[in-house]
């Protein structure tokens, strides 16, 4: 029981590890991920490479497969993109078996663990937030390797215990024995990286031969499809089909180097050989990034056909309003809030287009009440995901801290439109009046160019277009309504029938005032500079 009970706690000092290292390193990339995988331009190549590279950094590949399926669901990234990104990630989470293998085994683990803790620990806790980031990823990757020095003096007594020699064999029986172990190491730590560490130290400890070891890890990196698929269940079309990705990529890998395994164990031998390498356990890491290597380049001349196979096997259905809101990147702030811009703008889209068909004739009021009831909803799942994103993403920059105040103002203005749009009894009522029907088709006018530029994306000019409509509408409604009440005072107007109309002008002008302080909240800047000119200028 003794020698369970130390690979027990290794392995939870190891996965405890991991999960503060990479929770810090997202935290600390939070911008820097936004900004690289919102500027990738498709390139197979780029995207794989960034893939591996994001992996290799934070040091999960899961992590960096729910990141791209959120942010392929924040439509950050095209569904033909996350693709490369996920392949990518396979390569880069190799990259903690070489780690382990090169430096975890050749040095004293307690030695550089217990520091990198110990000024991990002391960061997080009297840095004030500042340095929070920094102290969980120094803390974690202190725990990684306290947890392979214990693993380590657990798994000496491994090979001691159970005959491992029992399920050695080239007969395909043996192997999928090994396979179904593999996954299930995975499924139980939760942590492929976890699961592979943990063969690295049992072959570096001499409890199991290098062939147990390969096969070992071919189903280790199988077992981590099991996360996607969870993931998948209840998520967004684009995040389903980047799920179903992950688990044909890792499947077919695993096929091809089960059937190749000879062959790859003697290329890994002959590398080894090359390079002078005596220690099994680089020969290990050297096999698991070689097989995933092959994988990706096997794969990337069949892209397109691999890409249309996802889409076959998951279809397109009806888009939703909130489809954006993926709630595995609420812990990235800056790609979270993101998701929600383009959710606003969405609706926003949805209310302009709705009340231009609905002045032009071609849709009933009932229409606009429909849909409007439908961004009511939408925007009650935005705050609900906001609120989410407020208390589990780790840091908040200065720029993402703007970003979440004016997303917040959006939301603000866009409930005080639907409600004052809402209070529409009758679009051919209004347009009885000319001074109010000119009020209105400037109205009309400016929603019908949002719209267009929303379903365009093109929303450069946009905000000053808005801005000048709401103002020139603001003097029309202050003159309008002064002669209104003139006119009323010299008895050439029935009182009830001119305060109706002043009411009208102040609906319209309040309309456009709330439109363009939407449009301007939910415009891309780069620091947004939040004010209380809402409060102190809103018409009344």
């Amino acid at each position: 029981m003794g020698t369970f009970t130390i690979v027990l706690g290794g392995v939870g000092l190891f996965l405890l590890g991991m999960t503060l290292m990479t929770d810090g390193l997202k935290a600390l990339a939070g911008d820097a991920l936004k900004q690289l995988l919102s500027k990738f331009t498709g390139g197979t190549i780029s995207s794989i490479l960034s893939g591996a590279t994001i992996t290799a950094l934070i040091q999960s590949s899961s992590a960096t497969t729910f990141m791209t399926i959120g942010f392929v669901s924040a439509g950050l990234l095209t569904f033909t993109q996350s693709v490369g990104v996920i392949i990518g990630a396979n390569v880069g989470s190799t990259s903690t078996g070489w780690l382990v293998s090169v430096i975890g085994f050749k040095v004293n683990m307690s030695t550089l663990a217990l520091p990198l803790i110990g000024i991990g620990v002391f960061l997080k806790l009297f840095s004030k937030g500042k340095l929070t980031p920094h102290g969980m990823a120094l803390a974690g990757f202190g725990l990684l390797f306290l947890g392979i020095d214990i693993l380590q003096q657990g798994m000496s007594g491994i090979g001691d215990m159970f005959n491992l020699g029992a399920i050695s064999g080239d007969t395909l029986l043996h192997m999928l024995l090994l396979i179904v172990i593999g996954i299930a190491m995975t499924v139980i730590m939760q942590s492929s990286s976890a699961a592979v560490v943990t063969t690295l130290t049992a072959l570096y400890a001499g409890a199991i031969t290098f062939d147990q070891a390969a096969v070992l890890v071919i189903g280790q990196n199988v077992g981590t499809t099991v996360k996607a698929m969870i993931a998948a269940v209840g998520s967004s079309i684009p995040a389903k089909r980047t799920a179903v990705a992950h688990i044909l990529f890792n499947l077919l890998t695993g096929l091809l180097a089960l059937l190749a395994l000879p062959l790859f164990i003697s290329a890994v031998f002959y590398i080894s050989d090359l390079l002078q390498i005596t220690d099994q356990s680089v020969s290990l890491a050297i096999f698991h990034t070689l097989f995933n290597v092959i994988g990706v380049l096997l794969i990337v001349p069949f892209m397109p056909l691999f890409i249309k196979l996802v889409i076959k096997i998951v279809p397109e259905k009806d888009e939703h309003l909130t489809k954006h809101l993926d709630h595995s990147v609420a812990t990235v702030g800056p790609v979270a809030i993101e998701a929600v811009r383009r959710t606003l703008l969405k609706i926003m889209g949805l209310i302009s287009t709705s009340f231009v068909s609905v002045f032009k004739g071609e849709k009933p009021l009932a229409y606009l009440k429909k849909k409007l009831e439908d961004a009511e909803n939408a925007l009650v799942e935005i705050r609900s995901f906001l609120t989410k994103v407020n208390s589990e993403s780790v840091s908040h920059s200065d720029r993402e801290y703007s970003s979440h105040v004016s997303m917040i103002h959006a939301i603000d203005h866009i409930d005080r439109l639907i409600k004052a749009l809402k209070e529409i009894e009758s679009i051919e009522k209004l347009k009885r009046d000319q001074n109010i029907l000119t009020l209105l088709m400037k109205l009309a006018k400016v929603f019908e160019q949002v719209s267009g530029s929303i379903e365009n994306k093109q929303l450069e000019h946009l905000v000053a277009l808005v801005e000048t409509n709401s103002k020139e509408i603001a003097e029309i409604r202050k003159e309008d309504r002064k002669t209104i009440i003139k006119t009323t005072a010299k008895s050439q107007l029935d009182v009830s029938v001119a305060i109706e109309k002043v009411h009208s002008i102040h609906w319209v002008d309040r309309v456009a005032f709330h439109l363009w302080r939407t449009m301007y909240h939910l415009e891309d800047k780069e620091v947004m500079e939040v004010t209380d000119f809402e409060v102190e200028n809103a018409p009344e």
